[in-house]
């Protein structure tokens, strides 16, 4: 039995302690055997555990949460066992304490066998065991079991060391149903019927491995198999999945396998390597030879999809099979040094990529990325980074709440950032050997920041912590304010940091970055010059020059705003400004002007955007839209003819490329290249403005349901279904809606569910809104991902953001005690991030004090970057509003008023 933790003597107080276990005994290793009940939604099992004792220790502490300890035995080195009566429980940390009968002294070998239940979660918490369903061969719904370990769920299945630095070896044995496929980390010892209706599964012992990369599927399977690398790699998925669509990703994942292992410089060293489809999941995890995925991610038909959803498979099936080296061989010693998994495996994916698919401009793909989701890019780390809410690199945690609110783009962009600002400075190649150095010297254990930092200096000779600490260690990075000299033929460049809400009090801009300029002229780059002080003069050629060449530093530059106008005549200038250089300059430009803090305004961001009018690049496309997004939405709440002259402003920016294209926008030829399908889709689905192209979606989309599926091209379905239904002169009623519903329930192609899915939140009137919502959160939308995009899509209109705004506030509690965590804060800040207007500022920020104690805590970190976000908007649009309208009507833009 159990009860609540009650500290002995020599203890301090749980609510004192910290959430760390102590260091009197350490696991070495895991008898694990389990038996889940998928029909009945719950499990039990068993775990032995064997600890090298370290010190004179009465009690033994592990990680339990969730589950039901039944009962408790001792096993002492001389073999004998002693039944433990009672484990106390600490609910707030997730622990329980095991009390010996008498002081184990150090140097002991002990085991501790436990007996334990627990229940199965659903797939909306994700965490520790959960059931989803699917439909089985006899085609009749079925349940599939699967694990998630990361970051604190382990601890859900079994009592354990729920650390990553306390790795141990894990011996495993499922008992499942006769029929059933289980999985697990390593490959199968052997397999044996125990009953008519089930089977005992043992599974070969691991490697030392933390405890969060277990891993187990339990579900009717088939596979396909590649053995175009050293070792079976192997996509599984349920028999409801064409399975043979997973060949582009099974093709993929044995190509990475391969890159890794020349690039790494050492074995995978498992014998196999599984891919797993699993319904109802979100996102992909990387456990150490049985990686799980969404399925979008793995079984999506790749003629069925568009470029940029084949590419986004590609890259999280990368990024996957980069951990199997830089996160479970060689682990981080605790969270605060996850950056190192995460922000490596980014890096390493950009690095694959660039061998294996080099068309698809990998780096500038990174540095375009949209700044709100994708790819973990280089926009997602300069957004989040300027947050007032936001976080260094490497920052202490210590509770589950803490540990899960840190896997956001600070840990993912801004770490992959660095370390491609790193490698550049080092050289690929140098840097390359380091990181082969560092898995070699800390293979099968972990590690820390310092631990590679060294490992790059011992190669390269540099000071690399020196170097590169103080990007990781604060938060923030900064903006480079620059005054042109003409007679002296210099720039005083000065650095603060740069936060999009605006001003920057003192005490939170102290830290000086040595920061590598890259100054562009029309002699070259020069590689040279740093800024390391707060201020410092450079000689520079002011006909033209650009800083921070092919954006590989972490800093936004603000010019002067005759430097701007310049530069906007010198867009095409013989080639002096790659795309990704105009990348950057649209990015730097919009967001000097959110913040405020400079005589550049919002109508010189329209000015400057006006001489793109000719640009045929994708990227630079991509970011001129998303820069556009962020306008329209920070004046979302304004006057409706303001924001009808945004819209003409947007279709008059486009159509001279849209004119150019003609019907070729909406069709699709073979053997077009990625950037080609791409460019098209991106400027299809920002052209609703454009009097044809709605027109043209409203065919399509009646083809479309007529039975014609081939119609509409995958590369822009989602974009003909959104425009459909947020138009109203096209969709006055619910019959559209109520026709995509029913594709969303009937076809068998995830990426035409997918589109339904990320179409139906921008129905705008009212009752479609209430309907989207009660949808999202029924059992026929299982994964969060699918949630958070009907989310997203509902907080870029009006009512929809009014409506989860009441949502969130008349179901408070169950939305914290479903979806707490990381999942949760997610949603909150789509509920909150959508207002642009002080009233509706404030109106958030008294509901939040008043649920100050009622699991608010939960979300801190996702709730203060979230309010951050809103109050930037609300001096924005505080700031540009008069000046905005007033260019828009100078320009053009505005109806005749008469």
């Amino acid at each position: 039995m159990r009860d609540h933790y009650n500290p002995f003597i020599g203890q301090s107080s749980p609510e004192n302690a910290d959430y760390r276990l102590p260091k009197n005994v350490k696991p070495t290793h895991y008898d694990l055997h389990l038996e889940p009940d998928l029909e009945n939604g719950s499990f039990g099992g068993s775990v032995v555990i064997h600890f090298d004792v370290l010190q004179d220790t009465k009690f033994i502490l592990l990680n339990s949460d969730e589950i039901k300890i039944l009962t408790t035995v001792l096993v002492q080195s001389s073999g004998k066992s002693i039944k433990i009566e009672r484990v106390h429980y600490h609910e707030l940390q997730q622990t329980i304490m095991i009390p010996l009968p008498e002081s184990i002294p150090a140097g002991s070998k002990i085991r501790i066998r436990q007996t334990f239940k627990g229940r199965l979660n659903s797939s909306k918490k994700m965490s520790g065991f959960n059931r989803s369903r699917y439909v089985g061969r006899d085609g009749k719904p079925k349940w599939f079991g699967s694990t998630q370990g990361q970051p604190t769920g382990i601890r859900q299945i079994f009592p354990c060391a729920d650390e990553p630095g306390l790795k141990a070896t894990f011996s495993s044995t499922l008992i499942v149903d006769q029929g059933l496929t289980a999985l697990s980390n390593m490959d199968i010892a052997s397999e044996e019927e125990i009953s008519s209706d089930k089977k005992k599964i043992v599974f070969n012992k691991t490697p030392p491995m933390s405890t969060y990369l277990v891993a187990f599927v339990v579900g009717e399977l088939n596979y396909i198999e590649s053995n175009d690398y050293r070792v079976p790699v192997r996509i599984y998925a349920t028999p409801d999945r064409d399975i043979k669509q997973g060949a582009f990703c099974l093709d993929a994942g044995a190509r990475a396998m391969v890159s890794h292992e020349e690039t790494f410089g050492s074995p995978y060293p498992l014998p196999k390597l599984d891919m797993v489809a699993v319904p109802g999941h979100s996102g992909a995890m990387e456990n150490w030879g049985c990686v799980i995925y969404g399925e979008q991610y793995l079984v999506s038909d790749e003629s069925d999809a568009s470029a940029k959803d084949n590419l986004s498979k590609a890259y999280v099936v990368t990024h996957e099979l980069a951990h199997q080296w830089f996160g479970n061989i060689v682990t981080a010693s605790w969270w605060d040094s996850i950056w190192l998994n995460e922000s490596f495996a980014d890096w390493a994916t950009y690095n694959a990529v660039t061998h294996i698919w080099p068309e698809w401009e990998p780096w500038s793909e990174f540095v375009a990325g949209h700044p709100n989701g994708g790819l973990n890019a280089y926009q997602a780390a300069l957004a989040l980074d300027s947050n007032r809410g936001s976080h260094p690199i490497e920052v202490p945690v210590n509770t589950p709440s803490e540990i899960s609110q840190i896997f956001d783009s600070i840990t993912y962009a801004k770490g992959c950032t660095i370390l491609r600002m790193l490698s550049e400075f080092l050289g690929v190649e140098v840097f390359i050997e380091g990181v082969r150095l560092h898995l070699k010297r800390h293979a099968f254990g972990n590690a820390t920041t310092n631990d590679l930092w060294d490992s790059l200096g011992t190669v390269s000779g540099q000071d690399v912590q020196k170097i590169i600490s103080i990007w990781t260690q604060k938060v923030g990075y900064p903006v480079l304010s620059i005054i042109e000299d003409e007679e002296s033929k210099t720039i005083e460049i000065s650095q603060h940091r740069f936060l999009q809400s605006g001003k920057v009090p003192p005490e939170a801009d102290r830290v000086l970055y040595p920061v590598y300029l890259k100054t562009k002229t029309q002699q070259g780059i020069d590689q040279k010059s740093q800024l390391s002080s707060r201020e410092n003069t450079f000689p520079v050629d002011l006909k033209f020059y650009k800083l921070n060449a092919g954006q590989t530093g972490l800093y936004r530059i603000s010019y002067p705003l005759s430097r701007w106008k310049n530069l906007g005549q010198q867009l095409y200038s013989s080639g002096l400004l790659s795309s990704i250089d105009r990348v950057g300059l649209i990015s730097d430009l919009r967001a000097i002007a959110t913040a405020g803090q400079t005589e550049i305004h919002t109508s010189h961001l329209f000015g400057f955007l006006s001489h793109f009018k000719n640009e045929r690049n994708y990227f630079v496309w991509r970011q001129i839209l998303v820069c556009l997004q962020d306008v329209y939405g920070a004046w979302l709440f304004e006057d409706s003819s303001t924001l009808a002259a945004l819209k003409r402003f947007q279709a008059d920016l486009m159509s001279k490329v849209l004119g150019g294209l003609g019907q070729d926008l909406w069709s699709f030829k073979p053997g077009e290249s990625y950037k080609e399908q791409s460019f098209k889709a991106v400027l299809f689905g920002n052209a609703a403005g454009y009097e044809i192209v709605k027109l043209t979606a409203s065919y399509l989309f009646d083809q479309f349901m007529d039975g014609d599926t081939k119609a509409v091209n995958p590369n822009i379905r989602q974009a003909v279904f959104r425009i459909v239904l947020s138009d109203p002169k096209l969709s006055d009623n619910d019959d559209n809606y109520n026709k995509l519903l029913h594709v969303f329930r009937t076809t068998s192609s995830l990426g035409t569910r997918s589109d339904v899915i990320k179409a139906l939140g921008h129905a705008t009137c009212p009752t479609l809104v209430q309907k989207t919502l009660d949808f999202a959160n029924s059992t026929e939308v299982q994964s969060t991902t699918d949630r958070n995009a009907i989310f997203s899509a509902l907080s870029a209109h009006q009512n929809g953001i009014d409506a989860l705004w009441k949502y969130l506030t008349g179901n408070w509690d169950e939305i914290v005690g479903e979806r707490g965590g990381i999942m949760g804060g997610r949603f909150v800040g789509f509920c909150v991030e959508g207002f642009t207007r002080e009233g509706q500022l404030k109106k958030v920020e008294d509901f939040l004090r008043r649920q100050k104690g009622n699991g608010v805590e939960k979300f801190e970190k996702f709730l203060e970057q979230s309010l951050d976000a809103v109050r930037a908007k609300v001096g924005w649009v505080e700031r540009d509003r008069k000046e905005v309208r007033e260019w828009l009507r100078a320009n053009g833009y505005y109806e005749d008023d008469s």
